[in-house]
C-alpha cells in the first residue's frame, strides 16, 4: 500500500535565483576541501549562514539517502554534545594543528601546490581578483579532552532531543575536527563576499554511539551495520532505511557497484505511474538552476519521510501516492542533482530539450567503467563514436556539462584527460543523468 497520501513533487514556491554569496561560499569550501583532503572524509560545508551549527562537539545527523560515492552529506541540529550530557566540567578548547592560506580558490578547476610544512598556496583562474585570500586553520577535539569527557559526564537519558532522535531511528554524529578561518576573508567574483573570522568551511565527523541508558563512547570507526541507539526496541517494519557510511576511507568495489546501486534507486523511480513521473519532471525542470530551491524541496521530502504524517503538497495531482520507498529514491537523486553546480543543472534541462541526455550518459558510463580505480591522472583516448552523433552547439554544450565534472574533452584525438580527485563529482552527475534519462524516455 502507498504510505504517504497527496504528496506532490513541486512543493515550493516559484523559484527565485538563490543569493550569489551562498553559491560563491559553497564553491570555496569545495574548492578548500579537495586541496586538503582530496578523495578524503573532510565534509565541506554547504551554507555560509548554518556555520555555527558545526563547531567541534556539535550534533549533526545524516541525510537518509546518503552515498560514499558522492560523499555523505549532514544535517545540522540545535544541539551540542554537551548538551546532552549531564552537567559537570567543560572540555578543554581544541588543539590548532596548524594554519594554511588559501588564494584564488573560486573555480570550477583548481589547481595547488603545497609548500611544506603548514603552507597551501592555491592558484585558479575564471577572472578572480588577485586580493582573494582566506587565511584558515584546523580544529580538532583533543583524545585527551575527549577521554575525560567520557569518564566524567554521563549521558542526560531523559533528554528529550535524544527520545526524538531515538525514537525516528536517527544517527547523530560528533563534529570532531573543523576547519576555520583565522581572521575575516574576501572572496572576489563580480562583487567581494566576505567571510566571517571563526567560520566554519569543513568538518569531520565520527559516530555518536549510546550504551544502556546513560553510557556513551564515539568509537573512532564506524560502519553502517552501526546504530547510535541500542536495536530492537522497535519493530522491524517501523523502522526507517537508512543508508551510512562504511568504514572511514573506504574505496568502493569498481563501477559496478555504483551503477547497481543507481539501478535499484531507478526501479523505485519507474514503479511510479505515468503522471507521477511526468510530474517529477516537470517539477525538477523548474527547479534545476536554482539549488537552493532543490535543497528545500529535499528537506521537505526528508522531513515528510521522517515524520511519517500526513503531507499535502500542490502539484502532484491527488491520486499520485508515493512509496517509502519511491520517496527514499528520489531524495537519493536529489541529494545527487544538489552535488552539481547551478551551471550543470542549467546544462542539463538544455540537453534534455535537445534530446541528448543518452549520448551524454554514455560517455560517462563508458568513462567511469574503464577509469573507476585509476589513481593517477592521465590521457587517454576516447571512442569517436561516443560523440560523432552531436552537431557544433550540442558537443559544446555536452563539454561543458562533463567538464564542470572534472571531465576534460579534447576533439583533438579525440582524448579525454581522467582527474580521480573528480570521481565523486562524476559519481553525481551520472546518477543525476540516470534518472533525467529515465523521466524523458517515460514522458
Amino acid at each position: 500500500m502507498p504510505w504517504s497520501p497527496n504528496l506532490s513533487l513541486s512543493c515550493l514556491p516559484p523559484p527565485t535565483p538563490p543569493p550569489e554569496t551562498m553559491t560563491m561560499f559553497e564553491n570555496v569550501t569545495r574548492a578548500l576541501t579537495r586541496q586538503l583532503n582530496p578523495r578524503g572524509d573532510l565534509t565541506p560545508l554547504d551554507s555560509l549562514i548554518d556555520f555555527k551549527h558545526f563547531y567541534p562537539f556539535c550534533l549533526v545527523r545524516r541525510k537518509r539517502k546518503s552515498t560514499l560515492f558522492w560523499g555523505a552529506r549532514y544535517v545540522h541540529t540545535d544541539y551540542t554534545l554537551l548538551d546532552v550530557l549531564e552537567p559537570g566540567s567543560s572540555p578543554s578548547d581544541p588543539t590548532d594543528s596548524g594554519k594554511f592560506a588559501f588564494k584564488n580558490m573560486l573555480d570550477a578547476r583548481v589547481e595547488g601546490q603545497v609548500d611544506m610544512p603548514k603552507t597551501v598556496k592555491i592558484t585558479g583562474t575564471g577572472g578572480l581578483s588577485r586580493s582573494s585570500t582566506l587565511e584558515v586553520q584546523t580544529l580538532s577535539v583533543a583524545p585527551k579532552a575527549l577521554e575525560t569527557l567520557h569518564q566524567e559526564r554521563k549521558l542526560a537519558a531523559e533528554h528529550p532531543f535524544l527520545k526524538e532522535m531515538h525514537d525516528r531511528g536517527e544517527n547523530l554524529y560528533v563534529v570532531m575536527e573543523v576547519v576555520e578561518t583565522v581572521q575575516e576573508g574576501s572572496i572576489n567574483h563580480k562583487e567581494a563576499v566576505t567571510i566571517p573570522k571563526g567560520c566554519i568551511l569543513a568538518f569531520r565527523v565520527r559516530q555518536l554511539m549510546v550504551r544502556g541508558k546513560d553510557e556513551w563512547e564515539i568509537p573512532h570507526i564506524y560502519n553502517d551495520n552501526m546504530q547510535t541507539f541500542p536495536p530492537g526496541e522497535k519493530p522491524e517494519e517501523e523502522k526507517f532505511i537508512l543508508i551510512q557510511a562504511s568504514d572511514v576511507g573506504e574505496v568502493h568495489e569498481d563501477f559496478r557497484t555504483l551503477k547497481e546501486e543507481i539501478q535499484r534507486e531507478t526501479q523505485e523511480v519507474e514503479k511510479l505511474s505515468h503522471v507521477g513521473r511526468s510530474s517529477l519532471l516537470t517539477s525538477l525542470s523548474k527547479l534545476l538552476g536554482n539549488r537552493k530551491e532543490l535543497q528545500d524541496l529535499e528537506l521537505t521530502l526528508e522531513g515528510a519521510l521522517g515524520k511519517g504524517h500526513e503531507v499535502t503538497l500542490e502539484a502532484l495531482p491527488k491520486d499520485v501516492l508515493l512509496s517509502k520507498e519511491a520517496l527514499g529514491a528520489i531524495l537519493y537523486f536529489l541529494g545527487a542533482l544538489t552535488e552539481l553546480s547551478e551551471v550543470q543543472q542549467k546544462l542539463l534541462v538544455k540537453s534534455m530539450e535537445k534530446k541528448i541526455l543518452p549520448v551524454q550518459l554514455k560517455l560517462v558510463e563508458s568513462t567511469m567503467e574503464q577509469n573507476f580505480l585509476q589513481d593517477k591522472e592521465s590521457v587517454f583516448p576516447l571512442q569517436p563514436d561516443l560523440l560523432s552523433s552531436l552537431g557544433e552547439e550540442d558537443l559544446t554544450l555536452t563539454e561543458a556539462l562533463v567538464g564542470l565534472s572534472g571531465l576534460e574533452v579534447q576533439r583533438s584525438g579525440p582524448q579525454y584527460t581522467w582527474d580521480p580527485d573528480t570521481l565523486p563529482c562524476l559519481c553525481a552527475l551520472y546518477a543525476g543523468l540516470s534518472l533525467l534519462q529515465l523521466l524523458t524516455k517515460a514522458s
